[in-house]
């Protein structure tokens, strides 16, 4: 899936169809949840406990947040609350500043961000909001000032990467383990579902012919034509993918599955899905890593860098508790 928006975290890309589909999931997930879920109904008079630059902090955004912070699995404390929420509050006013607001993509690339890091799936985490009692409108007021914030910290040092010296002591740092990738020529095969065929009954019965093409998969050489000679079944073109540009799900997914075979059939917005492991081997090549360990040291220094400016704006504003 590829994220729109103006600003992209230092971080490396998934291979651009999975980032589709990992789009679609976090999306459908998301506008699941926000139907089920709604906003929360609000108290007819809300107790004002502290102001920042004039933006007021109620009793209610604190009960919010030490849910939302429970979640996240840091220090939910009502101070812990009310600091999260005063840090959320600064953000929202100096992107105001510069009129950054972030779409709804870029909120969902940051759910995705925040549930990798806890590692976990984006779906796991929307559905612990849920049962939290997390409002939708609350956390997607947290999630767009992290995104907002970080972009603006991106614009700021535009320009600014690690320089190689530092890459080559992180790569040493890492040893033999930075080289050792494998490298997998790869092919998706999609089943494809019709538009017009939404019931489960036409999904189950593709489902199953990909589990059929599955069991008698055993090598790219005579499993493509076999798959080509079904109907509505799309092959995609040969990609070679360097296990260090993988997520770690991906990763372990191709790890499982043998040379010569399918993937387990997965449900995703083109159709049963499955890919072909046409061969694995052993690469030297350590590009991928560089730019992984390149963009782990921008993140690193984005965040440093949005820590000291959030210092900065605290000396200067004017906190008011009641």
């Amino acid at each position: 899936m590829i994220f729109s928006g103006s600003f992209r975290r230092g971080r490396p890309q998934l291979p651009s169809v999975l980032m589709r589909i990992q789009l679609a999931l976090i999306l459908a997930a998301a506008a699941s949840f926000y139907g089920m879920f709604g906003t929360l109904p609000q108290a007819q008079a809300q107790a004002i406990v502290t102001t920042v630059n004039g933006s007021p902090i109620t009793d209610i955004d604190i009960g919010q947040r030490m849910k939302l912070l429970r979640v996240l699995r840091k220090p939910a404390s009502r101070e812990a609350a009310l600091q999260s929420l005063i840090d959320d509050t600064l953000r929202h006013q100096e992107m105001a500043l510069y009129q950054i607001n972030p779409t709804n993509a870029q909120i969902g690339q940051q759910i995705v961000r925040t549930a990798t890091d806890m590692k976990i799936t984006p779906e796991a985490l929307l559905g612990a909001l849920q049962r939290a009692g997390v409002s939708e409108t609350h956390f997607k007021e947290h999630f767009s000032a992290l995104s907002g914030f970080d972009g603006l910290m991106q614009a700021f040092h535009k320009g600014v990467e690690p320089s190689e010296t530092e890459i080559n002591a992180e790569l040493a740092k890492e040893g033999g383990k930075a080289t050792a990738n494998t490298e997998y020529r790869i092919r998706q095969i999609i089943f494809i579902v019709p538009r017009s065929a939404n019931s489960m009954a036409a999904i189950k019965g593709r489902m199953e012919a990909a589990q059929q093409l599955r069991a008698r998969f055993s090598s790219c050489g005579t499993g493509i034509a076999l798959a080509r000679g079904m109907d509505n079944v799309a092959v995609k073109d040969e990609i070679v993918r360097n296990s260090g540009q993988l997520s770690d799900q991906l990763k372990k997914l191709l790890e499982k599955t043998p040379e010569g075979r399918l993937t387990a059939p997965q449900r995703t917005p083109e159709g049963i899905e499955m890919i072909a492991i046409c061969s694995k081997g052993t690469s030297t090549d350590d590009s991928a890593t560089r730019a992984a360990i390149s963009a782990k040291l921008l993140y690193r220094e984005m965040e440093t860098a949005a820590q000291e400016r959030l210092k900065v704006l605290r000396e200067h504003a004017v906190i008011v508790k009641r």
